[in-house]
């Protein structure tokens, strides 16, 4: 999960990599992770806030690393 705060563009390159890793071919590790585990990948938590430029909340003006259950 990345850019629950949409200032933390390094989140993206993370979770880009992580991407990358899981659907790569040709490696006996990350072959028995995907056999074994199930992956839930959220790139962007919060899009509206990265689109309109906010750095930690979304369009509504709340914080959702603070607020995700109530949101």
């Amino acid at each position: 999960m990345a850019r629950q705060h949409p200032g933390e563009t390094q989140g993206s390159f993370v979770c880009d990599g992580v991407i990358d890793r899981l659907v790569a071919k040709g490696s006996k590790e990350v072959e028995l992770l995907r056999k074994n585990f199930i992956f839930y990948v959220i790139p962007m938590v919060n899009p509206d806030g990265v689109i309109f430029g906010h750095y930690r909340t979304n369009l509504a003006g709340k914080d959702l690393n603070r607020k995700w259950d109530s949101t």
